[in-house]
């Protein structure tokens, strides 16, 4: 048997009850830490619902019943149109609530507000439900969120990765649409449309479409410096 050098040779230390102690309560305190920062990022990168909503039920009034119809057309328009295999996943679901807004999370569910519905035809309604299928395929609610947990973002960092992902989205969604029977000018139209009657309407509401949103001119930048537009299409 060699001799051991003495530079490896390490004293046994006795670990304190009050240290262990403290360590399991600062363990405790790290996982229920980044449980909450978890929950804080998938909302910011998704388009935020916000808890205060009310699924507007198809089968308790007509009222939701032909909301739901027809956003589910235009569901099933996108879907045939770019992933046929998957009809019948994606699910429509009207909320009742006080904002605009539509999101997705996880599953199927397309999720979209009455008061936003309302206010579109059906080549909006394309473009929106695009941009949110847009973030399901990219996996933008999960994959990313647990790698931001890991690095340990800073709030500005997940605000910033909130707004790549979204104009990711459009960039994709772009595709989808065309799919479609769309064009891109058709998704270029429907930001404008989103600037001069969306953005103000929910600046300050805390539960927006455009709480991490990039501002919709930049958006609307973005996608025509991707488009190669040398000239704004007419609004």
């Amino acid at each position: 048997m060699g001799q051991v050098h003495p530079a490896v040779i390490r004293p046994i230390r006795i670990v304190k009850p009050e240290l262990v102690s403290f360590l399991n309560k600062m363990t405790l305190k790290s996982a229920f830490i980044r449980i909450v920062l978890l929950t804080l990022i998938l909302f910011l990168v998704s388009c935020g619902g916000g808890p205060n909503t009310q699924i507007c039920h198809p089968g308790k009034s007509l009222d939701c019943l032909n909301a739901t119809d027809l956003f589910g057309q235009s569901l099933y328009k996108v879907v045939a149109a770019n992933f046929p295999d998957e009809l019948g996943f994606y699910k429509p679901v009207v909320h009742r609530a006080s904002f605009s807004n539509a999101w997705v999370t996880k599953g199927g569910n397309i999720n979209i507000t009455l008061n936003l519905l309302r206010k579109l035809d059906e080549t909006k309604r394309i473009c929106i439900i695009s941009h949110e299928l847009a973030h399901l395929k990219s996996n933008h609610y999960y994959s990313k969120a647990l790698r931001a947990i890991r690095l340990r973002m800073s709030k500005a960092r997940v605000f910033a990765l909130g707004r790549q992902f979204e104009l990711d989205a459009d960039k994709l969604a772009v595709e989808y649409i065309q799919k479609a029977g769309l064009t891109k000018t058709d998704y270029l139209k429907f930001l404008y449309w989103m600037k001069q009657n969306m953005d103000s309407q929910n600046h300050a509401a805390k539960a927006s479409i455009f709480s991490t949103h990039p501002a919709t001119q930049e958006r609307i930048n973005e996608l025509v410096r991707n488009q190669g537009w040398r000239d704004l299409p007419n609004k």
